[in-house]
């Protein structure tokens, strides 16, 4: 028994100093980006920052600064009382970011393996061009709540439904792209996987994560209303995200793209409701498939979607090839569409028609599609035989 002890503390140590390694490797990876102004940093993150630090850091939480939610804006206002660049402060805030990310894929990959693979999957994910691009180029904080709809994932799996509603909302605290999980809750909820009393865990920690700015002098009815207001922002039905949209009209009509939108939301409903009659059984690797299919085909059939959009669908992606490796090429086809049009945003890369990444989207999608409806039938096909063969 000693020496099984002593083995365990010995593979524990091991693990702690190849995490560390990778973490520091995939900082120094960062660094090359560090100084790269982004258009966002221009117009939008440098404007906070000063907004904040001439506001007197915390003190000024109670400003209508951005279109954020405040969650963000409190980290930033921490930031403010730190001797260093607020460039290189706001991309050191989503590396931190990207490291709890990862901290969640590897949990969610050792789930399925005892061995060393959880490691893997941690650096794997820091390593990922489109999380590098995102937090060290970008300087975006796309990591955050991406981590948060990771770690709802994985209390699903874990059977504790008040802690995935809970992480599912502070995802939704920090980007309204959260919800393109929500399908993944919703066929949960209709399935009896998650009780509906957790959906009170939605408005406490809605107004948890205002209240501070709203006690500060901001307005509580605008802090409510962030979100109805950045969805008017846009006009553009397509903004270069390689979904359904890049083939309609480019000066499509506001009133035609907000029916478009509802027409998605329909069929949303339709597909939750269709695999509500699917009979399967929440197993590891049927949660990890609906989850990656939620946030694969919200992002696609939604107009109005940017360029970043199919973040979350990278990061479970690369969980769903861990569980099962024969499918290999999905985080390859959805990693390699999303880090060429955050390129295309960056550096002005244009060498591959965005019609032909929406084209090899929608055949990840459909194929995940398949795939989560044939592993349904598998496990169903398996549990009818197990049940014969005990009896």
């Amino acid at each position: 028994m000693g020496k099984r002890k002593a083995f365990v503390r010995f593979v524990t140590a091991e693990s702690v100093l190849f995490l560390i390694t990778v973490t520091v490797l995939a900082f120094v990876v960062r660094l090359k980006f560090l100084p790269l102004e982004s258009c966002d940093y221009g117009e939008f993150l440098h404007g906070w920052f000063t907004t904040m630090k001439d506001g007197g850091g915390l003190l000024a939480i109670g400003q209508n600064v951005g279109d954020y939610m405040p969650p963000y804006f409190y980290l930033l206002a921490l930031l403010t009382y730190l001797p260093m660049r607020d460039l290189y402060l706001i991309k050191l805030l989503s590396f931190v970011g990207d490291m709890i990310l990862a901290g969640y894929a590897m949990r969610l990959v050792r789930r399925k393996y005892e061995e060393f693979w959880g490691e893997i999957a941690y650096t794997v994910v820091l390593f990922l061009p489109s999380v590098v691009l995102n937090s060290a180029a970008w300087g975006q904080c796309d990591s955050f709540y991406t981590a948060a709809l990771l770690a709802c994932v994985l209390y699903v799996m874990e059977d504790r439904d008040w802690a995935a509603v809970i992480a599912f909302s502070v995802a939704f605290v920090f980007k309204l792209q959260a919800v393109f999980l929500a399908p993944f809750l919703l066929l949960l909820l209709l399935k009896r996987r998650i009780r509906w009393r957790c959906l009170l865990a939605v408005p406490v920690v809605y107004i948890a994560a205002i209240l501070p700015a709203s006690v500060m002098g901001r307005s509580f009815t605008d802090l409510l209303t962030v979100y109805f207001r950045q969805a008017n922002q846009y006009a553009r039905v397509s903004m270069y995200l390689p979904n359904l949209s890049v083939w309609y009209p480019e000066k499509m009509s506001v009133p035609a793209g907000h029916i478009i939108a509802l027409l998605a939301v329909l069929v949303t409903l339709g597909a939750v409701l269709w695999f509500r009659h699917l009979d399967f059984d929440q197993t590891d690797g049927m949660t990890v498939s609906l989850a990656l299919l939620s946030v694969l085909f919200v992002p696609y059939i939604l107009p109005y979607m940017h360029e970043r959009y199919y973040y979350p669908a990278d990061l479970l992606s690369v969980v769903f090839a861990f569980y099962f490796p024969e499918k290999f090429y999905v985080p390859i086809i959805t990693v390699l569409s999303s880090t060429y049009v955050v390129c295309h945003n960056l550096f002005n890369a244009h060498f591959i028609h965005i019609r032909i990444l929406s084209v090899m989207m929608l055949f990840c999608l459909i194929w995940v599609c398949v795939s989560t409806v044939y592993l349904a039938r598998d496990e169903k096909i398996e549990k009818v035989v197990r049940r014969k063969w005990m009896s």
